[in-house]
């Protein structure tokens, strides 16, 4: 019968695992890897009896040895008595274990307590209710227990250990299983670390206090004296045999700063037998022994170092940990982005080839069995073979459910955010520590249901691992963002990554690894350049990989990945370059208005051999980033913006000379603070504050002309040109909680548009999208990225928005599918990057890439070995280069400021694609259609200037709205028409322009209004 009862609970899965714990074992884990005071670990347990019961609910009546209703002998495992010596010989186990799997680095020693006592009450009354995470019971009962230790033993020195186990009378609430009568109320197996422990009796918590209060416990896991337990089946009543060693591998690893990496708000596992802290791998084996830590866990505590690879193509030779030898790579690190990584790592069942060798005992007496294979009374779900108290096993990867590489998928951001809350793998679709499944069906921790209706929950199997022979369907034997299961980021962003051709199953595996696909391939990653932050990043010349950075203050000069120069204190703003006579500049400037000299340029120059730097005091306060334009005698000249009001222009080559005094200065408004500056063919734009804090305005400076701005603030502006050449101003304005682009040009504001719902708008940018002589305006607003003609219009196919992201405003804009329209590449707060055609509104294939964290500073667009690359850093100062495009054509918007000039303008746009016809009926429509609510906007295109008169009509045809608008010609222009008041109902616009010579068109629309 006990053979048919393991068939069943190998056929329903779930039975032993799904119910582990119910809920959680490591109730509130440490943040961090405990750090010991030396490689060795104490260990204490003491053993604790119950008030005698009768409760149905609880196996046992309290008292050890109370759950065997007969003489079983000592051919079972866990057999009588459960006494010091039982407890003993499991914790021997632990030892054994931890000295391997950490390769000696861990160090356990142990000690029971001789003496058995009894706490003043039934188990039922230390038991949490069920699927309670108030854990206030057992938190009562550990209170109980050593203040009863503290009275028996008075001299025992409770000091020399760290770890302290109470095992008591019983089985654990962890596991249920057919047959069962039910354990309700038997209380479960736990690790209540000092953590756990404030949250049940409050921050101020200092532990249980013992030796007469001169030492303090602070931690206690709750184990039962064994998991077997009787189940009553139609033939009567048989014993199923579950010891507790992975139990207290767990319990061990939990205080070592472990979480648990099943999913804790089911007890449903989630990594299966392919690491130590999941229900699958302490229950494998019927609890005897667990498998090997994961790569991750080795890491996180320390026992292992991963070898990483940077960015690149490789043949990798892996060699599982039994047979490695110093030189061999155990555990790959393959990094995705910032946050998210792969480990690899080979695991072989038996690498030795000499099956499975186990020492258990029995009593005083040991013994040894070696099992050659898999075989009937020794498998995951049946250890009929084994008998007494397991207290070592050669191999412990034997308990895994096959051999090949294991690849881990781990992610920083997902462990980070919920390791305090022991719910790193509670979300089946995000796990931050996660098994890619090689079979291509992700079903560990799912939950199926037989043609029977037994509940069945996926384990994880040899299909999942990785090798040369997979007999899955699925299988290819390649690693890669097309594949099932695919390299592509927990964003869903593309990682580049391609792992494939891995071999047959060996002790020494090999694969191969490729970055990059058929178009974006990655430079280089640069990690960690410094503990300052981001805050600039320019290019520093043409079809080159030189970068300043700018941390803190400070410059830091890259060529590729080696550093190149660094110079303190360069610059409070986003500094310029430029190439000049054979030298490349990097100019900074720095502003502090409480010091007699508030400000100092910073200039730094390479020939190609030597550096230099100049650095000179200024009698005014610069407030600007610093710009560069082409003077009409072919030198360069540097313009800032001042504090007292000032536009300020200096010759390059006499700053280089040491030469510290102005060129010219233009008085834009005396009491002004200058916030930017830029120049065009010798017209200055400039913006500006005056006024209190309280009753603070704004003006925009064009070309000898000033508009003032009351209770207004620019945060930004840009420059391009209209189809006919004329310089066109677009302010991104605030003004109360609004935001606004007000249009400019000739010193008159042409057109104002409102933008939509966000607080975090500071730049804005233009590109070239469609070829039709006009730029567009790009501005991401939170999950949305809208595209607005110099109207106001939105583009077609726009907004693009994001499910589950928000954009976090930066946007490049560049031709990098060489159709010489520009594609626009926008960045996320989690970290994706987006390709976007400018036309179709689609991602590029290839798109989105992730370096899976916000980025501080602006990105860079740069020409590279005939290429367009994207430069960006993190907000941990890593940075990422990719080739982006395989052609080198134009870019519109390659940084902040829109290049490495701080122009902040964009030249008019290429017309090839412009519309000549006076009135396209094509172009007539309007969005949202139908309307649900508010307002819905009516769109049409004019190649001229015109006067539109629409009508509104029901489908009786009386008249419902008119309206009457002024379209610009050359441009798609909108009316909206407000159906607040307008019932549900199919509508008719009839749209009419009359072009300032003359000319008249018209179309019909039909608008559905749904209310």
């Amino acid at each position: 019968m006990k053979k048919v009862i393991l068939l069943l609970l190998f056929v329903t899965l779930g039975s032993l695992s799904a119910q582990s714990f119910n809920g959680t074992f490591n109730v509130a884990p440490l943040d961090k890897p405990r750090i010991l005071l030396s490689d060795t670990l104490r260990i204490l347990g003491i053993m604790v009896n119950f008030q005698e019961d009768r409760d149905a609910a609880t196996f046992g009546n309290g008292k050890f040895g109370s759950i065997y209703s007969q003489n079983y002998g000592s051919t079972i495992l866990d057999p009588l008595p459960h006494d010091r010596n039982y407890f003993e010989s499991h914790l021997e186990f632990v030892k054994n274990y931890f000295k391997k799997v950490s390769d000696n680095k861990l160090t356990v020693e142990y000690f029971v307590l001789p003496d058995t006592f009894s706490v003043s009450q039934t188990m039922r009354n230390y038991s949490p209710a069920p699927k309670s995470n108030d854990f206030t019971p057992l938190g009562n009962f550990s209170q109980e227990v050593w203040s009863i230790a503290n009275q028996l033993y008075p001299t025992f020195d409770f000091s020399q250990y760290d770890l302290f186990i109470i095992f008591h009378a019983g089985v654990g609430r962890d596991i249920t299983l057919p047959g069962s009568l039910g354990n309700e109320r038997d209380l479960p197996s736990v690790y209540l670390s000092e953590n756990a422990l404030k949250e049940i009796f409050g921050n101020n918590f200092e532990g249980f206090p013992i030796n007469n209060g001169n030492f303090k416990i602070t931690n206690s896991a709750i184990i039962p004296e064994t998991e077997s337990r009787e189940l009553s089946t139609l033939s009567g009543t048989v014993l199923f045999e579950i010891t507790i060693n992975g139990l207290l591998c767990a319990t061990v690893a939990s205080h070592l700063g472990l979480p648990d990496l099943f999913d804790t708000e089911t007890g449903i596992s989630a990594i299966g037998r392919f690491g130590l802290m999941d229900g699958q791998s302490i229950f494998a084996y019927n609890g005897c022994f667990p498998p090997e830590p994961s790569a991750w866990e080795k890491i996180y505590l320390g026992w292992a170092t991963p070898v990483e690879i940077a960015p690149g193509n490789y043949d990798i030779n892996l060699v599982t940990k039994f047979a490695s030898q110093i030189s061999d790579t155990v555990i790959l690190k393959v990094p995705i982005n910032a946050s998210e990584y792969y480990l690899i790592e080979n695991k072989q069942r038996d690498a030795s080839a000499d099956g499975s060798t186990v020492k258990y005992k029995i009593g005083e007496n040991t013994f040894v069995k070696n099992f050659s294979k898999d075989t009937t009374g020794y498998r995951s779900f049946d250890t009929d073979s084994l008998a007494g108290v397991v207290i070592d096993v050669d191999e412990f990867d034997w308990a895994l459910p096959g051999s090949g590489i294991l690849i881990w998928h781990i992610d920083e951001n997902i462990i980070n955010q919920k390791i305090a809350q022991n719910k790193i793998n509670t979300d089946k679709n995000f796990r931050g520590v996660d098994v890619e499944e090689a079979d291509g069906v992700q079903d560990i921790g799912e939950k199926f249901f037989t043609i029977f209706g037994d509940e069945v929950i996926g384990e994880g199997t040899e299909l999942d691992l990785w090798y040369n022979g997979n007999p899955s369907k699925l299988y290819k034997n390649r690693f890669d963002k097309n594949s099932r299961p695919s390299t592509k980021s927990n964003t869903g962003a593309n990682s580049l990554i391609s792992i494939y051709d891995f071999s047959a199953n060996s002790n020494k595996m090999s694969f191969k690894i490729a970055y990059g696909d058929s178009i974006i391939k990655p430079i280089y990653f640069l990690q960690n350049l410094s503990s300052e932050q981001s805050k600039f990043i320019t290019s520093v010349s043409d079809n080159d990989d030189i970068f300043g950075f700018v941390f803190g203050k400070d410059l830091f000069v890259y060529n590729g990945n080696l550093l190149l120069d660094s110079v303190l204190a360069f610059t409070d703003f986003k500094p310029v370059s430029v190439q000049f006579g054979g030298i490349k500049y990097l100019i900074g400037v720095t502003y502090n208005p409480l010091l007699i000299v508030p400000s100092k340029i910073s200039l730094w120059s390479f020939d190609g051999s030597n550096f230099t730097r100049e650095i000179l005091a200024l009698p005014f306060g610069v407030t600007t980033a610093p710009m560069v334009r082409r003077s009409v005698t072919e030198t360069y000249e540097i313009l800032f913006g001042t504090d007292d009001g000032k536009v300020v222009i200096y010759d390059l080559n006499a700053l280089a000379a040491g030469n510290n005094n102005p060129k010219n200065e233009i008085l834009i408004r005396d009491n002004t603070t200058i916030t930017k500056v830029s120049s065009y063919l010798g017209k200055i734009v400039a913006s500006g504050n005056f006024g209190s804090t309280e009753n603070l305005s704004s003006l925009i400076y064009v070309d000898n002309k000033v508009i003032n701005f009351d209770l207004t603030l620019i945060l930004d502006f840009v420059n391009t040109l209209d189809s006919r050449g004329n310089l066109i101003t677009l302010l991104l304005a605030k003004r109360a909680n609004e935001f606004k682009i007000i249009e400019v040009s000739d010193g008159e504001i042409i057109h104002t548009f409102d933008l939509p719902y966000s607080a975090d708008y500071s730049t804005i940018t233009l590109a070239d999208l469609k070829n039709d002589g006009d730029n567009y305006l790009i501005i991401p607003a939170k999950e949305k990225l809208f595209v607005y003609n110099l109207r106001g219009a939105i583009a077609d196919n726009f907004p693009y928005s994001l499910s589950d992201d928000e954009f976090n405003g930066s946007v490049l804009a560049a031709d990098i599918e060489g159709d010489s329209k520009s594609e626009i590449i926008a960045f996320t707060k989690k970290g994706n990057i987006y390709a976007l055609n400018g036309g179709s509104g689609k991602i590029i294939d290839g798109f989105p890439i992730s370096i899976g964290k916000n980025n501080n500073s602006y990105p860079v667009l740069f020409t590279f070995d005939g290429s367009t690359c994207l430069g960006v850093l993190d907000s941990t100062n890593n940075f990422y280069a990719w080739k982006i495009s395989s052609i080198q054509s134009h870019i519109d918007w390659s940084e902040l400021y829109a290049n490495r000039f701080n122009s902040s303008f964009l030249k008019n746009a290429n017309s090839i694609n412009r519309v000549e016809d006076f009135f396209p009926k094509n172009r007539a429509y309007n969005y949202p259609n139908p309307v649900y609510e508010g307002s819905t906007a009516i769109r049409y295109y004019v190649s001229e200037n015109s006067r539109i008169n629409i009508k509104i009509l029901d489908l009786a045809g009386e008249l419902v709205a008119e309206l009457n608008d002024f379209a610009t010609g050359g441009f798609d222009n909108e009316t909206i028409w407000n159906v607040k008041d307008v019932q549900s109902g199919v509508y008719f616009a009839r749209i009419e322009a009359t072009s300032n010579s003359g000319k008249t068109e018209n179309v019909t629309i039909k608008i559905a209004v749904v209310k």
